[in-house]
């Protein structure tokens, strides 16, 4: 009896106690409630985009699945070409947090007190925009998946997928809604989303979706604020180092510091002399790529020497990859496995050392380091606060001329758009008179170029369909104690054939690749959530 009004007493006070909000904590009967509450939901919605694959932030890290660059511990196919990949799980689930987040701060935001009316506003636009982006990507890797635009109940949640077609009308709905509150004001080194994000945004979703009229409108609306909250930046070498954090070329980044959440992307990213693993590199097929100075691809310009194969090139190329000979965090870089020492310009007067970018084992394995996204003057040596770009000016200038090329309409803003990149790197512009064809082939080639090491190339893959002819075979690196000894035919999309160059045996095989047409131009759904939700099915040919 007694142990009985014990457990009735103590019953009693937790079923009182259970009705009380927690004083430590919010309560999700009334979360959020003020506008600091508010400001920490929003941060709650932002912190899934944080998320990176060892080193590197996702963005940096998707186009390790593309053609132009490669892992050392892994192949693209083993990263999503299987339902318990764990890149395919881990993209579905940071990204679906994401909606979860925005879905119950926009399924709450009514209940917001002490906030401002703007303040509120703009809140709720954020949160559409970051919703939208999230089912961008999940459409572009997964295709059809579960539209969810509320909170679920746990009995509600075993959902079915949507049609893709579905998803992307509510992404450009949600978009359009959103750009009304967002600011005016581009402040992109900020977790400010401005209107120009929203239509940059938009004309990404509308021109992969081949939704070109919409696609054009878009990016219209982000060119017409070019000189005010938009520019080029002079400097193409600074966009993705600390420098470029508050250039108004950005639209929209995930941000970094040292001081709360920092990136490790310099590990990755550096030369063994600077004490870096090497381990994520740009490939030969990229480097080949890049036109010489008078416009010609190097199968067709006589300035292309193939004793000296970066001489006379598109200036980008050497501020995206750090070429042999040049001089890479202090160091000659060279990676000819007969350079058995290098200078190091790091102490004066310079002094020869011990070439590790030619002896280590673990030195790059492509003979090649990438410049993007890794910074010289950074202060730590594996810390990195510098924002991974998700979206910048020259894309929506290159969404622009895709799409007017695509609906045939060949007029003089195609050539505007393109050469305004073009001659900000440096390089001649493109005459006028061209066929829809040739147009097709300079955009894709301009993408390729100047948006390596951006996270977009494996994108373009995907929809342009070339996919399974680029990621599948092997990936080359330089011949390691030589160059080619001619230039290999570069075909309408920038892509090398070197089955013509005599001494094409010698590039270093990094890996070989494998792409499933039938199966990959999707990833699978998640292993774990087809267990978990039987009303899911799943893509084909996994």
């Amino acid at each position: 009896i007694l142990y009985s009004l014990i457990f009735i007493t103590l019953l009693y006070s937790c079923s009182k106690q259970l009705e009380k909000y927690p004083l430590d904590a919010p309560s999700s009967a009334t979360f959020p409630k003020t506008d600091a509450e508010m400001r920490a939901a929003l941060i709650g919605c932002f912190a899934p985009l944080n998320f990176r694959f060892l080193e590197n932030p996702y963005i940096i890290w998707l186009d390790m699945y593309s053609d132009i660059a490669a892992n050392r511990d892994n192949t693209p196919n083993s990263l999503w070409g299987m339902p318990t990949a764990g890149n395919v799980n881990r993209f579905w689930n940071e990204f679906y947090t994401v909606i979860s987040r925005c879905n119950y701060l926009l399924d709450n935001i009514g209940r917001i007190e002490g906030a401002s009316p703007q303040a509120i506003a703009e809140t709720e636009a954020t949160a559409r925009y970051l919703r939208a982006y999230s089912y961008s990507v999940l459409t572009q890797l997964y295709g059809d998946v579960p539209l969810i635009t509320t909170t679920l109940a746990l009995s509600e949640s075993f959902v079915k997928r949507d049609d893709k077609a579905k998803v992307v009308d509510f992404i450009l709905d949600d978009l359009e809604k959103a750009v009304v509150n967002l600011p005016e004001s581009n402040q992109p080194n900020t977790m400010k989303i401005a209107k120009v994000a929203a239509w940059g945004l938009a004309s990404r979703v509308a021109l992969y979706n081949e939704r070109w009229a919409k696609a054009i409108e878009n990016a219209t609306k982000v060119m017409n604020e070019e000189g005010k909250q938009v520019v080029l930046t002079n400097d193409y070498g600074s966009i993705c180092m600390r420098a470029g954090k508050t250039s108004k070329e950005v639209l929209w980044a995930i941000q970094f510091n040292y001081n709360d959440i920092f990136q490790e992307t310099p590990l990755a990213f550096r030369s063994r002399m600077s004490g870096g693993f090497s381990n994520r590199i740009p490939v030969q097929s990229l480097v080949d790529s890049y036109e010489c100075t008078d416009g010609l691809s190097i199968d067709k310009s006589p300035l292309y020497n193939p004793a000296k194969p970066f001489e006379n090139r598109d200036p980008r190329l050497a501020k995206t990859i750090a070429l042999p000979g040049s001089v890479f965090y202090g160091y000659q870089f060279e990676t000819n496995k007969d350079s058995l020492q290098c200078w190091n310009y790091n102490v004066t007067p310079a002094v020869r050392v011990a070439n590790l970018d030619a002896t280590h084992t673990f030195a790059s394995f492509s003979g090649y380091c990438w410049r993007k996204y890794a910074d010289p003057t950074e202060q730590h040596a594996s810390r990195s606060d510098i924002n991974p770009i998700v979206l910048r000016y020259a894309e929506v200038l290159l969404n622009f001329a895709e799409a007017k090329i695509e609906s045939n309409q060949l007029d003089e803003q195609v050539y505007t758009a393109i050469n305004k990149i073009r001659t900000r790197a440096g390089m001649p512009v493109i005459l006028s008179g061209k066929t829809k064809e040739q147009l097709r082939s300079v955009v894709r080639k301009e993408r390729k170029v100047e948006l390596a090491g951006e996270g977009v190339r494996y994108f373009d893959l995907l929809r342009w369909k070339i996919a399974d002819k680029l990621l599948n075979g092997p990936c080359y690196g330089r011949n390691p104690k030589g160059f080619l000894s001619s230039a290999p035919v570069i075909d309408e999309n920038g892509t090398p054939d070197y089955s013509k160059v005599s001494n094409a045996n010698l590039l270093r095989i990094i890996q070989t690749r494998t792409f499933v047409p039938a199966a990959n131009y999707l990833w699978p759904i998640p292993d774990i959530e087809m267990q978990t939700n039987k009303n899911l099915t799943q893509n084909p040919g996994y």
